[in-house]
């Protein structure tokens, strides 16, 4: 590359004609050099302050994108143990036994207890006491419409006033809801209120058969510090912070610190905690660029952080490197035009030969200032000949292939980087030579024992007459991003793993019925050929094919006769739910969209869109009939179950009704050893 660069033509900054010389002041000259090094100099500054703001904007955008990607997950995080720990207390508050004691106790209207009830309360006492024992929460209340408290846990502190105002409050609401943290001694802890619905409650839990408030108090500080902890992939300048809504504004909370709550200085608005923008956080010197998020549902909020110092720290060397630059420009043509300028106005070959031999060392001298500045740069950059051998690497490169930076000229693709790698990349030399095109890609490379993931862009490295002298390789290692996005991904999914899983445990007639379809939809799809990202697709479907039915009652549900007109039109809202919990959850559109048209039938006669023919997704016809299949097999009470073949005959005589193609396809898996054997497991 120095060689290269050496026979750069400088006769291109140097003008064809020579000043004739005249009866001028010698100082005129001067002066117009004078001024063009003004110029010059005004130049290279704004051309270098702009390439340094569009640097920092980058920085900013990447800085922005990460932080989002952990608060977001953080968020999530915190969010599904909410709703872990909540969901608890359904295992006392629908027992029936409970509901039906706390409906006679709402009904005697705050005054003294029946006799009959009074004789049952030692035995409530024990229960909530045995469920706060097995659960390790700190308390447990059920509070009536009153605000008194006629069971509580043994140990249990008295109720404040807030928590009895918040427990009547919830009287009018069917969810679970999470109060805000408060300090409990050296402790953070918070309440979630769940309401008790009458033995006798009506299917649609409108609120008006709430008989009590099951109050349960949790410690938190444990939880939320370890929510709080930097992850493996956090930089030295990163912190996860927890706000909390009090009075309008956020205020910090620190459940590893005293004091836990704070509601010292100024606190945050909404805008100014989610926004991201540069902040400065109470107790801390630095300014942060941070941003935050709201927990749904909840009256926290999430912020993601990093010093102005640390996130802007690549920004300084990068700097350096600009000026540098720009310096270096402007020494040398500068000393092009006075070395032009010197040669003009002498008299003699020698004073000539003088002035460019002085303007050769310049040069050299810049020479050695840009390979300093391309020595200490992090991307990988390397020059390979018209044959594909390497004739420059910088020491980035060569430390990232484990190679002496002085053998890697003459080197190859499959000398540095192995077999695998190297077929890649030479099919980007080969493209950028046919296209005369830059081209990029991300590559993953095993180097000195470890997967890594670099960014490659490889363009042409032309002369001054336009011929091709070889391709120059800048690459980066991203796999730090990388590994950060699938992490959030992998969390991603272990998120709707946990919804299958609690909704089929709150219906009997849902448990195993996504695992079925997934079984039958893969068979499917593999007799059917159907391309991988299908395949997947269809699978992910099946999975996820149930998760609106959260939202029915438990009452319409599981309901042991067939559901009226009212009770099915409130089930087919299912696929709605379904839709915005999908969306919510950010799942690919192909997967929302075979969830929620595989309600829908071949002649119009589905559910929600009515939808006919190929208007249908072909992943949603499949998980369909897969649906329909498994659910005619398994028994109800007010229906017997029939064989898989009787279904199968059900959809070969209504072709129109049901798409063919997946019938026969359907048909064809039954019989192969695999669907043999799940049939006889489905049909017992």
């Amino acid at each position: 590359m120095t060689e290269t660069m050496a026979s750069l033509e400088l006769n291109k900054y140097m003008s064809d004609d020579v000043p004739e010389e005249k009866s001028v002041s010698s100082k005129r000259p001067l002066q117009l050099g004078g001024a063009l090094a003004v110029c010059l100099l005004v130049v290279c500054y704004l051309i270098s302050d702009f390439v340094i703001t569009e640097r920092k904007a980058e920085i900013l955008e990447d800085l922005k994108a990460r932080q989002q990607i952990t608060v977001d997950g953080k968020t999530e995080i915190l969010r599904t143990w909410l709703d872990e720990t909540g969901q608890r207390a359904n295992q006392i508050a629908n027992n029936p036994l409970f509901r039906l004691f706390a409906a006679e106790v709402n009904h005697s209207g705050g005054a003294d207890l029946p006799r009959a009830l009074a004789n049952q309360l030692p035995y409530m006492q024990n229960a909530i006491t045995s469920f706060v024992q097995q659960n390790e929460v700190v308390a447990a209340y059920v509070v009536g419409e009153d605000g008194r408290a006629y069971l509580a846990s043994n140990g249990a502190p008295a109720l404040t006033d807030q928590q009895r105002e918040q427990a009547t409050g919830h009287y009018s609401k069917k969810e679970i809801g999470v109060s805000s943290l408060r300090v409990n001694g050296t402790d953070l802890i918070l309440d979630f209120l769940v309401p008790v619905f009458s033995a006798q409650s009506g299917p649609k839990n409108d609120g008006s058969d709430v008989v009590g408030t099951l109050v349960m108090t949790v410690s938190a500080s444990n939880e939320l510090s370890e929510i709080l902890e930097p992850s493996r992939l956090s930089g030295d300048g990163e912190q996860s912070h927890l706000y909390q809504l009090t009075d309008g504004r956020y205020y910090r909370v620190t459940p590893d610190k005293v004091p836990y709550l704070s509601a010292d200085g100024a606190g945050f608005s909404k805008g100014e905690l989610t926004d991201f923008a540069l902040k400065n956080l109470t107790g801390q010197i630095d300014p942060y660029y941070a941003v935050g998020k709201d927990v749904e549902g909840t009256s926290l909020a999430l912020l993601q952080s990093e010093t102005e110092t640390s996130a802007l720290q690549s920004l300084t060397d990068y700097t350096y490197v600009v000026f540098g630059l720009a310096g270096s420009f402007f020494v040398v043509v500068i000393s092009i035009f006075f070395g032009i300028m010197f040669s003009m106005r002498s008299a003699s070959a020698k004073a000539m030969a003088d002035q460019y031999r002085d303007l050769a060392h310049q040069i050299n001298a810049q020479r050695r200032l840009l390979g300093s500045i391309n020595n200490t740069i992090e991307e990988f950059i390397g020059l390979t000949d018209a044959a594909g051998r390497y004739v420059y690497a910088n020491p980035a490169l060569a430390h990232f292939v484990n190679f002496p930076v002085q053998s890697v000229p003459g080197k190859t693709e499959r000398d540095l980087f192995g077999d695998q790698a190297a077929r890649k990349l030479n099919d980007m030399n080969q493209q950028v030579i046919d296209t005369r095109q830059s081209t990029n890609t991300m590559l993953e490379l095993e180097i000195g024992g470890k997967n890594r993931i670099i960014r490659v862009e490889k363009s042409r490295l032309l002369d001054d007459e336009g011929q091709f002298m070889g391709i120059v390789t800048v690459a980066g290692d991203i796999t730090d991003f990388i590994m950060h996005q699938r992490q959030k991904e992998e969390l991603g999914r272990k998120t709707i793993s946990i919804l299958v899983h609690m909704m089929e445990d709150n219906d009997p007639y849902l448990a195993g019925h996504s695992a079925h379809m997934n079984t039958l939809s893969d068979g499917i799809a593999r007799i059917m050929d159907l391309p991988e990202n299908k395949k997947q697709t269809i699978l992910t479907g099946a999975n996820l094919s149930q998760i609106g039915k959260i939202s029915i009652p438990s009452e319409i549900r599981t309901k042991e006769s067939r559901l009226t007109k009212k009770e099915m039109e409130i089930m087919k809202g299912h696929v709605g739910k379904a839709d915005t919990l999908l969306n919510d959850m950010e799942i690919d559109g192909s997967v929302i969209t075979a969830v929620t048209q595989m309600y829908e039938r071949q002649d119009g006669s589905g559910y929600p869109n009515a939808l006919t023919g190929n208007d249908i997704d072909l992943s949603a016809r499949i998980l369909g009939i897969t649906d329909i299949l498994v659910a005619r097999v398994s028994p109800r009470s007010y229906r017997k179950a029939i064989s898989v073949e009787e279904a199968m005959e059900v959809f070969r005589s209504n072709p129109e009704k049901y798409d063919q193609d997946v019938v026969v396809a359907l048909d064809t898996f039954l019989t192969t050893p695999d669907g043999e054997a799940f049939k006889e497991s489905l049909e017992k």
